[in-house]
């Protein structure tokens, strides 16, 4: 497998890939119109969307960027004409961590892929109705990016938790605060990766799936961690898609600095059932869930507060970003509002509209 060990690549530059639905305004239903939304949308977007596994979903891909700004105010004014586009055709768009309805109206996109995708996992993906937001972050070198992304295995609730947006999944109360994760960790090539050594022990692994056609590309590997090395980046898919700018900015920023910071700061390799105990306390409680950091349990605003102070003291971030972190962690999370609409209303339809871009 081409998988390179590359360098002269960008240093710690950014990029973000989101996840969006389309839904019939008048019910909320799914709308199966990416191909409407692709045909119609503007030249100097059309390479910034992408089809998803669903024809009710639209990926929007951004530019690299140096500042979060920039990468926010992309995502602003590409949504912003997407709408337009729905609104046309009486659609709404939405994003969260899974649709809160009844998954009706499910339909498979025509790309091949996607469709051998579907024989093989069955029905692990006939209802598989969520939606990511993954954060790419760019190298200079493949010894830089596989330290780093040892680095951030630990770092993965953290950003779960700041995301947390799909209590609710095809119609029911889950319990839970993500249950995207639940649903992507079903399958055998996503969830939590191992620690690798070496340039060599990772491309030995991709070289043996392939060889073995338990993959056929490195598109294939569905970690919540990985490195892409066609775009000199790590990529972070673990958080659910947010309809909030702000949290989306501040979730990319905080990636942005946990890279730089892996530079400068020590390892701390987390036994697997503790990594798995952490995701799992995020997936069920979001920000007012514990980890197991430095053998000691500790809550997760804590382990941000302090992160986040760390960063400003080694001049890794602005105070004025501290100060949007702290604001944020005083906050409820979308989960969390989620979870009261629902007690407030009792409707799943009320819960879904949370998601909306208005």
């Amino acid at each position: 497998m081409d998988f390179e060990k590359f360098k002269n690549g960008s240093q710690f530059t950014i990029g973000a890939e989101l996840e969006l639905r389309l839904l019939r305004k008048d019910n909320l239903q799914l709308a199966n119109e990416f191909q409407y939304i692709h045909d119609n949308i503007k030249e100097k977007y059309k390479n910034n969307i992408s089809p998803e596994f669903l024809e009710s979903m639209v990926e929007i891909n951004s530019p690299v960027f140096n500042d979060t700004k920039d990468l926010r105010e992309f995502f602003k004014n590409c949504i912003s004409h997407i709408k337009e586009l729905a609104a046309k055709k009486s659609l709404l768009l939405s994003s969260s961590g899974s649709y809160c309805l009844e998954n009706e109206n499910i339909q498979i996109g025509e790309n091949g892929r996607y469709k051998k995708i579907l024989e093989e996992h069955q029905v692990l993906i006939k209802d598989f109705h969520i939606c990511g937001l993954h954060v790419h972050v760019g190298f200079k070198d493949f010894e830089q990016a596989l330290r780093a992304y040892n680095f951030s295995l630990k770092y993965i609730p953290v950003f779960l938790a700041l995301s947390t947006s799909s209590a609710f999944y095809n119609g029911k109360n889950t319990g839970l605060h993500s249950y995207r994760q639940i649903v992507f960790d079903e399958l055998p090539k996503a969830g939590i990766p191992q620690y690798f050594d070496s340039y060599e022990e990772l491309k030995n692994l991709y070289d043996l799936l392939e060889k073995t056609q338990v993959i056929e590309s490195q598109k294939d590997i569905w970690w919540d961690i990985r490195i892409q090395p066609n775009l000199k980046t790590i990529e972070f898919r673990v958080c659910d898609a947010i309809n909030d700018l702000e949290r989306l900015e501040i979730i990319v920023a905080l990636t942005q600095a946990l890279c730089r910071y892996s530079t400068m700061s020590k390892e701390e390799r987390l036994p697997s059932q503790i990594l798995k105990q952490n995701v799992w306390n995020a997936v069920r409680y979001g920000l007012e869930g514990h980890v197991v950091f430095d053998e000691k349990r500790q809550n997760i605003k804590d382990v941000i507060k302090e992160l986040s102070m760390e960063f400003f003291a080694l001049n890794i971030i602005e105070e004025s970003l501290l100060e949007r972190i702290e604001k944020l962690l005083g906050e409820k999370s979308i989960s969390t509002k989620m979870i009261e609409k629902f007690e407030e209303t009792q409707s799943v339809v009320e819960v879904e509209k949370l998601g909306l871009f208005l």
